[in-house]
Order: C-alpha cells, then sequence, then structure tokens
C-alpha cells in the first residue's frame, strides 16, 4: 500500500470544519447570518450549558423546500452564488456553502424548515455528517436549527472550550455585533431562560444602542457621517470619558458585514489624536460602504477580516471623517459650561493682517467662539486654528496684568495644593490642573512653530553620548534639527549643543535631550506613536509648569486665558484631562441639599 491515500468523506468534513466552527459562537454567527440573508424579521437564539449541550436559532425567514434542505447539509452548497465572479458583486453574509456541513460534521443537528406554514415543513437529522432522517413536519415559515453535544465525536476539541461563562461571553458578543449591524431585525439570546440580549428590531440605530449598552455609555455617544472618496461612513462615536483599556466596544461593518480591522481601529484612534490616553480605546460603531470592487472580503474562512485595495487611502478617510465629527461634537465647546467673556474683555476685531499684535491681543474674544471650522484639511491638525496663544509663563515670571485679569468671568481664581486652580463657572466649580493645562499650550506652541521656543546657548554644551544614542543621532538628527535644536560632532562619541529650549540650565536641557534621543530610539510600544509627536509631547512635558509650582494670581488666570485658546483644550499631549467641572446640583447632592 502506497503512503498516500484518499481520507474519507467524514474525514475531510471533520478537518474543513476546524476552518469554520472554533466554539460555540462560531455556530451562532453561521447560523444567524444565514437567518439574516433568509430574511428574517425575528432571530431567536437558545443556549445550554454555554453552548456545549445545545444552540438553537429560530427565525422567521423564508424557509427551504424539502430537495433545497437536504442539498444545504451537504459541503460547497449555497443559494448565494453560482460561479467565482459573483464572489466579486456578493452581498450577503454567507457564501461559502460550508457552514451547515461543517456544523453538522461535529454535533447532532435537526433542520426543521418551512416556506409556507399551510404546507408541511421539512425535518432533517444528521450526526456527525453522517443524515439520518428525512421527514414532513407542521411548521411555521422560517427555519429551526438546533445543535446538540457540540464535538461529541472530535473530543481532541472539546479539551479546548473554555467555561461556560466565556463561551456565553463570545456568544453574547457576536449576537450583539449583528444586532448591532440590523437595527430593523429584532435579536432576543437566552441562556438556560436568561435574557442577554433583546432588541426591538425597530430599525432605529440609536434605540437598538439603548437598548443593548446601559444609559452611562449611551449618553456619551455622537453620531459619525461623512465620505472622503468612494468611502462612506455612519455610525456613532464615544467621547473620552468613556474610552476602555482595550477594544472590546469596537464594532465595525463593511456594507452591512461585521469585521474585525486593525487598519480601521489604528485609523479611528489616530483621529482622536491626544484627546485619549496611551492605551485608552474608544467606543467605536462604524459603518463602511465601499464599491464590492474595492474590497476582498473572501480572504478568511469565517469572513471576519477583509482587504482593502487601497488601504492608505481608506485609513486616510476614516481619519478625515472622524476628526470631523469630533471636531464638531467634542472639541468646539471646551469648557463643560459656555464661556461668555466678561464686557471690560469685549473689543471690536481690528482690521489687521492676521498674526499682528492687535489680533493677539484680542484671541481671548475669536478662541472662544463654538462654530465648528468649515473645512477640515487631513494634512492638518482637524480642529480650526485660534490665534498663536502667548507663551505662558513659567513659575517665577513676571506678568504685566491689570488687576481685573486675577479673576474669570468676574470670579477670582484659587490655586489648591499648588497644582489645581479652581474657580466659579456659571453654575460649576471648575478645576484645572496646571501641569496638564500647560503642556497643553505648550504642545501647540511647539506644534505651530518649535523654533520659536528655542534659543542659542552663549556657552554651547559638550555632551558625551552612548553608542547607541550616537546611533540613533546620526539615524534621526533631522527630526531634532527640525525642533530646533542645533548640533554637531565634537569627536569619538561627543557632541557640541548650540541650542536648545528656553528657560532650562544647562543640566535640565542636556537632561532632556538624552531624554530625546531615548525616546527616537525607543521599540516596541513605543513605535507606535509617531516620533515627531513623541518628541513634542517629550517637550512640553519638560517644560511645562509642575505640580507644586506656586503660580501667581496674575499667572494663574494667563495660563487658564492660553488654554481656552488652544486648540484642544479638554486634555493634555497624552490624553490626560486637563480640566473638571463640578455643576451645582452635584455639589447639592453632596451636601444633602437635594
Amino acid at each position: 500500500m502506497g503512503k498516500i491515500i484518499r481520507l474519507d468523506e467524514v474525514t475531510i468534513n471533520q478537518i474543513a470544519a476546524g476552518e469554520v466552527v472554533e466554539r460555540p459562537s462560531s455556530v451562532v454567527k453561521e447560523l444567524v447570518e444565514n437567518a439574516i440573508d433568509a430574511g428574517a424579521k425575528r432571530i431567536e437564539i437558545y443556549l445550554t450549558n454555554g453552548g456545549r449541550q445545545k444552540i438553537q436559532v429560530v427565525d422567521d425567514g423564508a424557509g427551504m423546500e424539502r430537495e433545497d434542505a437536504i442539498l444545504a447539509i451537504e459541503r460547497h452548497t449555497t443559494s448565494k452564488i453560482r460561479e467565482f465572479t459573483d464572489l466579486l458583486n456578493s452581498n450577503t453574509l454567507g457564501f461559502r456553502g460550508e457552514a451547515l456541513a461543517s456544523i453538522a460534521a461535529v454535533s447532532r443537528l435537526t433542520l426543521q424548515t418551512a416556506v409556507d406554514p399551510g404546507v408541511p415543513g421539512t425535518k432533517i437529522r444528521v450526526e456527525g455528517g453522517v443524515l439520518q432522517t428525512v421527514e414532513p413536519v407542521g411548521a411555521p415559515r422560517g427555519t429551526n436549527i438546533c445543535v446538540e453535544n457540540l464535538f461529541f465525536n472530535t473530543p481532541a476539541r472539546l479539551k479546548f472550550m473554555r467555561s461556560i461563562p466565556s463561551e456565553v461571553a463570545n456568544v453574547k458578543e457576536i449576537v450583539t455585533s449583528l444586532a448591532l449591524g440590523y437595527p430593523e431585525i429584532s435579536f432576543r439570546l437566552l441562556h438556560h431562560e436568561m435574557k442577554l440580549v433583546h432588541t426591538l428590531g425597530t430599525g432605529d440605530s440609536k434605540q437598538t444602542l439603548e437598548q443593548i449598552f446601559s444609559p452611562a455609555i449611551c449618553q456619551e455617544l455622537f453620531p459619525v457621517a461623512g465620505a472622503y472618496g468612494p468611502l462612506r461612513i455612519t455610525g456613532f462615536l464615544g467621547r473620552p470619558n468613556i474610552a476602555r483599556g482595550n477594544r472590546g466596544q469596537q464594532y465595525f461593518y463593511l456594507n452591512r458585514r461585521f469585521f474585525r480591522s486593525r487598519l480601521v481601529a489604528a485609523a479611528a484612534e489616530r483621529a482622536y489624536d491626544t484627546l485619549l490616553p496611551v492605551a485608552r480605546f474608544p467606543f467605536l460603531l462604524l459603518n463602511l460602504e465601499l464599491p464590492p470592487e474595492l474590497v476582498d472580503v473572501n480572504v478568511h474562512p469565517t469572513k471576519m477580516e477583509v482587504k482593502f485595495r487601497d488601504e492608505k487611502e481608506v485609513f486616510r478617510g476614516i481619519v478625515h471623517i472622524i476628526r470631523e465629527a469630533l471636531a464638531a461634537h467634542v472639541v468646539t465647546s471646551p469648557w463643560r459650561t459656555p464661556y461668555k467673556p466678561p464686557a471690560v474683555f469685549r473689543r471690536e476685531q481690528p482690521a489687521a493682517v492676521p498674526g499682528k499684535g492687535e489680533e493677539a491681543a484680542t484671541g481671548l474674544e475669536t478662541a472662544t467662539t463654538t462654530s465648528a471650522p468649515a473645512q477640515v484639511k487631513e494634512a492638518s491638525l482637524p480642529f480650526a486654528p485660534g490665534p498663536p496663544p502667548a507663551p505662558a509663563p513659567t513659575a517665577g515670571e513676571g506678568v504685566a496684568e491689570p488687576a481685573a485679569a486675577q479673576e474669570v468671568d468676574g470670579a477670582r481664581v484659587f490655586t489648591l495644593f499648588d497644582t489645581y486652580l479652581l474657580w466659579e463657572e456659571a453654575d460649576a466649580l471648575v478645576l484645572v490642573d496646571q501641569h496638564a493645562a500647560h503642556e497643553r499650550i505648550l504642545y501647540d506652541r511647539l506644534r505651530s512653530g518649535p523654533a520659536a521656543m528655542m534659543q542659542h546657548f552663549l556657552a554651547p554644551l559638550t555632551i558625551e553620548l552612548t553608542p547607541t544614542q550616537l546611533q540613533t543621532i546620526q539615524e534621526e538628527g533631522e527630526r531634532l534639527r527640525g525642533l530646533g535644536w542645533e548640533f554637531e560632532a565634537f569627536g569619538g562619541e561627543a557632541i557640541i549643543l548650540r541650542s536648545g529650549p528656553q528657560g532650562f540650565s544647562a543640566a535640565e536641557v542636556e537632561d532632556l535631550f538624552l531624554s530625546l534621543l531615548n525616546e527616537l530610539g525607543a521599540t516596541g510600544e513605543a513605535r507606535q506613536v509617531d516620533p515627531q509627536e513623541r518628541l513634542l509631547r517629550l517637550m512640553a512635558c519638560r517644560q511645562a509648569v509642575k505640580a507644586g509650582d506656586r503660580l501667581a494670581p496674575q499667572e494663574a488666570v494667563a495660563l487658564i486665558r492660553d488654554l481656552r485658546r488652544t486648540k484642544v483644550p479638554q486634555t493634555c499631549p497624552h490624553g490626560r484631562p486637563t480640566m473638571v467641572a463640578i455643576n451645582r446640583t452635584e455639589l447639592e447632592k453632596m451636601f444633602q441639599r437635594r
């Protein structure tokens, strides 16, 4: 007998099932997608023991005739396509023709289906991929599939099943993702009679979100809609305050097909930029629409991944559309309560050339408008630039301000622990972190013109580098020169530093420069942020006033004034909040006045 043999049909089916059926959630996904393709308006899913013992999916879709039902449990049988070219224009969720056959190969499956309640339906039983019985049955219109004893004939795979709570959580996530993508369909998921998901199928995406997520999450969502070339995006975005430590609340759909994509996630997170801290991920519900010829959806057995023809343009489009939505719904209202400058600060806008001193003098008024930018260019930050902010004071510097400048909207500014600035604004108590606020101010100034914050040293500094730092400066030196640093080789592993940021001692400048080199040479997670951005954030952080630095009243007010004129005043460059506000109602509840 030769070494090469032909496998029997049962073994072939079990091997093929491994590509599609990994766990109970895989079964649910395939069966529910078939129900959606059948035009169902109501889909119910019942689980027993996390799906190990039983998975039942009932729908009110089109159903199948007897001949079609028998064919449906065989491999490579489908009603979705007729030839290979149909894959390029397929608009259904399933099209590979392997779902039922793969599930039946590793379980005891019962399929009951009917096209018309007035005509007998069909009931089929399959065990381990082998057809057992076919008989007529009275049944309502639609399909009822019961999968029992999953992996009973493949015990090795059964051992790798997770705990029941874990498997139930996976199924819930699949049903949730499909319910969000099809708000016009009613979904109901039960585990041992416990209802886990229930949507009413009204067709309203907002209502579907409210039926799945808590009010605390839903009230922090806002719509996104836009176009970029052939790409269209609709959906909902979450405000930064509900960001999580993982991507568990990110749902992507391409032409109504749920999928996972690092590219889409990375583009969306790039759009949030400094609104989010490191390792925090926003809530995303994005419906992408692209012509079928620009995407390949048949690159993965479970159809959970897709391949875009032009990934760079898709990336740019997602960033552009989400930035516009963030600019309109998050950034245009810098403070929790509306800010109206007092009359003493109001002046008529002078007819001067932009950038002149007169504009800087009236920057407070122009920067506090809440209208969204008329147009957002992809190459720039997504927010309408205000006038260049004046340098924020550092601790110890005198600031020539009139007496009224020690107040904000008529309310005096106080300091707390030499770290926080607080004052009353409208019906709220506002607290600002002076370090985070100053970081944001300096970061915006560095982005608009880093050289303006640099100075030449009277006595250049000689700095000894490690071999790694020397290699980094040889490879990345132009980035540092672009930020205003001037240096040259001095023999061996030493350099001469001729310029650096203002307001630093020689030791501080040397420490900052070496820190920048180490940042440029970073690997792993640190490299996920653009190197130029990392340098700007580090420079802003090092130059900003610190917690514990005592500010004069004039300095504190100047800091608040300049923060209001920044592009994203809500957060520092690292995504930490610069301010919090406690409204009067919350304070009264604390003291049991309400």
